[in-house]
């Protein structure tokens, strides 16, 4: 049986075959209306339902990617016949790398204190630092513990993906020293992780410092969301090649 992600990216290529004497009417025009033309047939055919996940939004955009690239090397006399199996081709492996995500965030999105965006080709976690860290300290306070050992094992569940661990401070303090505890703070979640036997190789750990606020640094709430840590989840480019578990 087909896995969903196949169904959806097959179901996606089909409404552009029903389409397809719109598709042919734009090759001429070359492959931005060839593109524009995809896009609107794609959506006909999905019946205009919402991409409210990962899943859907993948399918979709791996399917004007393929479309470009498979017009591109399909040449002017084929270009639609590669478009069209570009599209397919493209919204399964965008289909499978949004299932990988949605799988994922659903797992952190249950941790307490968590806020778990949704980007294109990632995950991005932020927790606050006063979740994980006592003022001015690098140390794990407490309550951190329960909190990374549930992100350890979603991380352990899923791993094919790479972790980038992001300190930040507020700009209360010197830069050097604000640089400092990022650092140190974004080093602590990362040996935490290892102790749960996250895979050494695929966390990296980095400090900000007070660089990159997400508010003004002029009132106590800005500061407040200015101080965190966040991880970034990138899935590895075999989760694009093998659907069997997802």
């Amino acid at each position: 049986m087909l896995p969903e992600v196949a169904f959806l990216g097959l179901q996606y290529a089909r409404g552009l075959l029903r389409q397809n004497q719109s598709i042919k009417g734009n090759l001429m025009r070359g492959p931005s209306a060839l593109i524009a033309s995809i896009a609107i047939t794609g959506m006909i055919s999905s019946g205009c339902a919402a991409l409210d996940t990962k899943t859907k939004q993948g399918a979709v955009l791996g399917a004007l990617g393929g479309a470009l690239a498979g017009a591109a090397i399909g040449g002017k006399d084929n270009r639609g016949t590669g478009a069209l199996i570009g599209a397919a081709t493209g919204a399964v492996a965008g289909g499978l790398i949004g299932r990988y995500l949605d799988n994922q965030a659903r797992e952190l999105d249950a941790i307490p204190g968590a806020e778990v965006q949704r980007r294109d080709d990632s995950l991005l976690v932020n927790f606050s630092s006063q979740l994980l860290f006592d003022s001015g300290q690098n140390q794990l306070q407490p309550g951190a513990y329960d909190r990374l050992r549930t992100l350890a094992t979603t991380l352990n569940n899923y791993p094919k993906s790479s972790v980038i661990i992001k300190g930040h401070t507020d700009s209360e303090g010197s830069t050097d020293y604000n640089q400092r505890l990022s650092e140190e703070r974004a080093d602590r979640v990362r040996s935490f992780l290892i102790s749960e036997q996250v895979a050494p190789t695929r966390i990296t750990a980095i400090g900000f410092g007070e660089s990159m606020p997400v508010a003004s640094n002029a009132s106590s709430a800005g500061r407040q969301q200015n101080r965190r840590v966040e991880i970034e989840i990138r899935p590895d480019r075999e989760v694009f090649e093998d659907s069997s578990n997802y």
